[in-house]
């Protein structure tokens, strides 16, 4: 009989998680190319982290979710508010789940708890962008009710091909969700 795990637990970040997260963070973004930033490219140092981390409990709407495996942090989702007046009900979203926890739900137990708290915040649009070759997580992603609005093209380049020396590049294809009132003007 195979061996069950026990569920992560599911909870905001604190300023105490700042090396854990830090880790975290190092080891998502070197586990793949599916993320805009390079392992050096987040935070530098536990202080900076702790920053982040204060960013986010400082800002109202704001939301940094750890999902934590015996100790250990798996996974992360992120959501910023609008800061102007007219986009103030749109929520940027992302989330990382370290691959030995893929398959697991992690991903759309995270994507839930972000759009339950972006209602709570009143907000009524969620959007995020995905490389174009990632097609694992389109999918994920079109399941849960995202649609593909629109694609940048050549916004993300990755350096010279080893063998032909040629600069490679990727689409980033921008996917949202309404998860506002249906009795909108324009809503379709």
């Amino acid at each position: 009989m195979p061996e069950t795990v026990p569920a992560p637990t599911i909870r905001p970040a604190s300023a105490d998680d700042a090396d854990a997260l830090l880790l975290l963070g190092r080891t998502l973004l070197s586990e793949t190319d599916f993320f805009l930033r390079r392992p050096g490219e987040r935070a530098a140092d536990r202080q900076e982290m702790q920053g982040i981390i204060n960013s986010f409990a400082e800002n109202p709407g704001w939301l940094m979710l750890n999902a934590w495996q015996d100790g250990t942090p798996v996974a992360e989702a992120i959501l910023r508010t609008g800061g102007l007046e007219r986009i103030a009900h749109v929520g940027m979203i992302g989330i990382g789940v370290l691959r030995a926890h893929w398959g697991r739900g992690l991903g759309r137990t995270l994507m839930t708890a972000l759009e339950d708290h972006a209602a709570a915040f009143a907000l009524e649009r969620l959007e995020f962008t995905v490389l174009a070759h990632n097609h694992r997580a389109r999918d994920f992603y079109r399941r849960l009710g995202y649609l593909e609005e629109g694609r940048r093209h050549r916004s993300v380049r990755y350096g010279a091909d080893p063998h032909t020396g040629q600069i490679r590049f990727a689409d980033e294809v921008l996917m949202a969700k309404w998860i506002g009132p249906a009795n909108c003007i324009d809503c379709d």
